[in-house]
C-alpha cells in the first residue's frame, strides 16, 4: 500500500509547521525583507530562508528519519518513504512587492503519494489544509471545486505568459481564446499558490503552468484533489508527486480531459 492515513499527530504538527511560520512572514512583510538573486536570478529573501531553517529543523528533531525536500535547502534523507515538501516563500515576487497574494507550502508524502498539503497566509489568516481520503478545508469549513463542464464558462489563470515557449504559448493562447471574460481582459495572471486555493475553493476553474518544480504544487495536490478537483501534466497523467513541471489544475477531471483535448489539437 502506497497511502496512509494521517492521524492527528501528522496533521497537527503539519498545522504546527505553519503556525511558526507565520510570525516570520508577518516579520518581513512590507518591511526591507533582504532580497537577494540566486545563481538562477530568482528572488530570495530572508524570510524564505528563515522560514525553511525554523520548519526543517523541527522536522529533524521530532521526525529524524523523514526526508526534506526544500526549495532554500535541498534534500535531506532522500531514500525515505517520507517526504515534507517545504516551499517557505511561494510567491516570493508577491512578497517583495508587498502583496498578500504568497503563502508557505508544507506538504508531505508517502511513497510518492501526497497525503496531507497546507497552504498558510500569514496576512490574511487563511489556512487552506487538504488531507488524503478525509477532505480540505479554509479555515476549519469545507471547500469544493466549482462544477464547470466548459472551457468556454471557466475562469483560467496562469502565472505569466512569459514562462511559456514559442510552442507552448500558441497552445496556451488557443485555450484562453476559447475561456470565460476574453473581452473583459482574459485570462487572471499571478497568484502564485493563492490561485491553486481559489481553484479549490470554486473561484478559478482552470490553472495552467508550463515550468513548475515540486515544492511549487506537491502542497496543493492534496488540497484541489480532495476538494473535487484534478492536477494532471500536460500529457493527460494525473500528477500525484513528480512531475515535469508542465502542470494543468481544473474544477474536474471532466474538464482537465476538454483542456487536454484542446491542447493536443492546437497548432
Amino acid at each position: 500500500m502506497s497511502k496512509i492515513i494521517i492521524d492527528k499527530k501528522i496533521s497537527d504538527f503539519a498545522n504546527y509547521l505553519a503556525n511558526l511560520s507565520a510570525p516570520i512572514a508577518q516579520k518581513y512583510f512590507r518591511v526591507p525583507n533582504g532580497e537577494i538573486a540566486k545563481n538562477d536570478q530568482s528572488p530570495v529573501t530572508q524570510a524564505d530562508k528563515e522560514i525553511e531553517a525554523v520548519l526543517r529543523a523541527e522536522i529533524e528533531k521530532n521526525f529524524p528519519e523523514h526526508g526534506i525536500i526544500g526549495e532554500e535547502f535541498g534534500l535531506r534523507n532522500p531514500e525515505s518513504d517520507y517526504q515534507w515538501i517545504l516551499d517557505p516563500i511561494d510567491g516570493t515576487s508577491s512578497f517583495i512587492i508587498r502583496r498578500p497574494t504568497f503563502g508557505t507550502l508544507i506538504a508531505l508524502a508517502y511513497k510518492g503519494n501526497m497525503q496531507i498539503g497546507i497552504m498558510n497566509q500569514p496576512i490574511t489568516n487563511e489556512r487552506w489544509i487538504g488531507i488524503a481520503e478525509e477532505g480540505a478545508w479554509l479555515n476549519g469549513k469545507a471547500i469544493s471545486t466549482r462544477n464547470c463542464g466548459e472551457i468556454s464558462n471557466a475562469v483560467i489563470s496562469t502565472t505569466s505568459q512569459f514562462y511559456f515557449d514559442e510552442n507552448d504559448l500558441r497552445k496556451f493562447q488557443k485555450l484562453a481564446g476559447s475561456a470565460k471574460y476574453q473581452s473583459f481582459g482574459g485570462v487572471i495572471y499571478g497568484g502564485d499558490c493563492y490561485a491553486y486555493t481559489l481553484l479549490a475553493s470554486g473561484f478559478i476553474d482552470i490553472i495552467i503552468e508550463p515550468s513548475l518544480k515540486i515544492y511549487d504544487y506537491a502542497a496543493l495536490l492534496p488540497i484541489i484533489k480532495m476538494a473535487g478537483g484534478f492536477v494532471g501534466d500536460w500529457h493527460g497523467n494525473e500528477v500525484k508527486f513528480k512531475s515535469d513541471g508542465k502542470i494543468i489544475a481544473c474544477g474536474n477531471e471532466a474538464l482537465y480531459r476538454k483542456v487536454i483535448t484542446m491542447l493536443q489539437n492546437a497548432t
